[in-house]
């Protein structure tokens, strides 16, 4: 059964597609890009989606924030709604005929979505949020709206993996403490985290009923953006929309927008802004 059908949500990452210039198909506001181009961007990325999409203001926080149909921000630009202050966003649209759709940005950090029915998160999981706890704090939010944590299903989108994160030993040491099995070592043998490994074991831990980890590296992939690889790099975005919980048998007509993203899945393809299909994972 698909990602679709179980739990009413479709989900993509974007990439920075082809071509040289590091801040193509850019999708951050604070990386020193044209603010007019990023907001066009982020506006054809809304028709593509179908809805206005909430964007957060992210800073290596573990704040995560809950969005119900009376507290969703307001639109500030065509097409975008917020920025939400925080590092995470949890939508409840169990009552909510035309839910928003959320981002999340990164650029080697790890994007994280998580969908159940009805409910959907995206969550910006740096290694100082990471650490820090931000997933037991969206986990948190999620029982606290009565999510069946063993219903959820967590997406982990690329970032940089454990071959290529490298960090000095005494970090690693550190994380260690709170964060057991995060040590890696790079290819060329220095100490390193793998933070999808540590993130997927950790959500297991907490109850989450299924964890994908996406395995592309953002370090070694020249088509998605990483700021280890360039420090004048753009950021790309994780996104994913869900229906109320009368809309959740939608089998996505082929000329819906999301058709031409594709669901989440091992058929799910991955786009740039402009919606070349760059990869199709699997």
């Amino acid at each position: 059964m698909s990602a679709q059908d179980r739990y009413g949500a479709l989900t993509c990452f974007t990439t920075a597609g082809e071509g040289s210039d590091p801040l193509r198909e850019n999708l951050g506001l604070h990386v020193g890009d044209d603010p007019d181009t990023v907001h066009t961007r982020r506006e054809h990325l809304a028709r593509r989606v179908g809805a206005p999409i909430v964007w957060m203001d992210q800073t290596h926080s573990t704040e995560v924030a809950l969005i119900t149909r009376d507290t969703c921000p307001e639109e500030s630009m065509p097409g975008e709604l917020g920025p939400v202050a925080a590092d995470g966003v949890v939508l409840d649209a169990r009552d909510w005929q035309d839910p928003p759709a959320l981002a999340v940005m990164t650029a080697d950090c790890l994007p994280l979505l998580l969908l159940a029915p009805g409910v959907v998160a995206a969550v910006h999981a740096g290694r100082p949020g990471l650490l820090g706890g931000i997933l037991e704090r969206a986990v948190e939010v999620l029982r606290g709206i009565d999510v069946e944590l063993a219903a959820v299903r967590a997406v982990i989108g690329p970032a940089a993996c454990g071959r290529c994160y490298e960090i000095p030993e005494d970090m690693v040491r550190r994380a260690e403490l709170t964060h057991p099995g995060v040590r890696s070592r790079t290819t060329w043998g220095t100490p390193a985290l793998d933070l999808p490994g540590a993130a997927r074991g950790q959500l297991l831990d907490l109850g989450i009923g299924e964890v994908e980890v996406d395995p592309r590296c953002t370090i070694e992939d020249p088509s998605l953006h990483s700021h280890r690889r360039d420090p004048r790099s753009g950021r790309q975005a994780g996104l994913v929309r869900t229906w109320p919980a009368a809309c959740q048998k939608w089998q996505g007509p082929v000329g819906h927008p999301w058709a031409c993203l594709g669901r989440h899945g091992s058929r799910g393809r991955y786009l740039g802004t402009t919606g070349t299909t760059s990869e199709e994972n699997g």
